[in-house]
């Protein structure tokens, strides 16, 4: 009977042994260097909400703090570096005085709204005697979920001062309420409006948008376009991006044109001369000529028959004068 009891109490420890091992290597224990004297604590992530954080939003936070068996005004406090950060009347701090066991700490905690996307580190510092000597540093890794988006600009076109631009979202978020500008810049002029309305801007979409740019003498400066959009959360954006140098014929500052400085258009190509077939003044002339020709032939029918009738014998004539004699006297002996 002592021998049956044996073994069952010899059974329990095991399975309360095995138990321990299992919850120990499921929960999510923070890897930290301490000192040999606390070693019989344990510090675990419980969860945090919402999984992922985002960018100018708070989330929850909950830790497990193992005191062991000894500890002595035991000290958990929280380290928020960017991106996270702490409200004023939530204490870092938390103090757990002399005593054992587990005690659950929750925090809330606000993410920047800058926040970059990914694994972000969130640190702590633990003593179980409350020695500022004796603290133990670790952290936590915290998802952040990228609520912005990207954009890639090209020049699309350009015809004098006017430009096209286009712009992609090449980011995975939408762009909300989307606006473009050409901020104020020493290398280059804008004439007319600075700034257009795009609207709602989806991820892989583009849109064109066009300025009246002028180049401020003959400057290598790329140009430089604010896009300013509302992100997934509401936050509101401004990006600077850049596009290559306009590079054109020098205009000054008081909008006086520069001395020519040879025959170069945009990217210094030689200027190609535009054929005569695209000029307006050949196809006017062409298509008034004709014009006076279906005039004529339809009002005067009768000289237009006597002109054909004429042209008609001229040519005859002309075909006789080069008929060689030998062929015309064959003609007339056999008349």
């Amino acid at each position: 009977m002592l021998d049956n009891m044996k073994k069952i109490k010899i059974t329990f420890l095991m399975s309360l042994l095995i138990l321990n091992i299992i919850t120990i290597a499921s929960a999510e224990v923070v890897d930290y260097n301490y000192d040999e004297s606390f070693s019989g604590t344990q510090i675990t992530q419980l969860k945090y909400e919402p999984y992922p954080v985002n960018p100018g939003e708070y989330f929850k936070l909950w830790i497990k703090i193992n005191l062991g068996s000894s500890s002595r005004d035991a000290k958990f406090e929280l380290l928020p570096e960017f991106p996270f950060s702490l409200d004023s009347n939530e204490k870092a701090l938390r103090s757990f005085g002399s005593g054992s066991g587990e005690v659950v700490v929750e925090y809330k905690i606000r993410v920047d709204k800058n926040a970059v996307e990914g694994e972000n580190e969130l640190k702590f510092k633990y003593a179980s005697d409350g020695k500022s000597e004796n603290w133990i540093t670790g952290s936590f890794d915290i998802q952040i979920e990228n609520v912005q988006t990207d954009f890639d600009l090209i020049i699309q076109e350009s015809s004098g001062t006017d430009y096209s631009i286009a712009i992609a979202n090449i980011g995975k978020n939408t762009a909300n309420s989307l606006i473009v500008r050409i901020p104020e810049q020493e290398s280059y002029k804008i004439s007319g409006t600075n700034g257009q309305m795009v609207g709602n801007l989806e991820s892989g979409d583009y849109t064109l948008v066009s300025f009246s740019i002028s180049p401020i003498g003959r400057n290598t400066e790329s140009l430089k376009v604010q896009l300013d959009y509302t992100d997934s959360i509401g936050e509101r954006r401004s990006l600077i991006k850049e596009v290559g140098s306009l590079s054109t014929s020098p205009v000054s500052n008081n909008n006086e044109t520069m001395p020519d400085y040879g025959n170069f258009q945009r990217g210094n190509i030689p200027m190609q001369q535009e054929s005569i077939f695209k000029s307006y003044w050949f196809w006017g002339i062409i298509i008034l000529i004709l014009t006076i020709i279906i005039i004529l032939a339809v009002k005067y029918p009768n000289k237009r028959k006597e002109i054909i009738s004429k042209f008609r014998n001229k040519s005859r004539k002309d075909a006789e004068s080069k008929t060689p004699e030998w062929i015309l006297t064959e003609k007339t002996k056999k008349k």
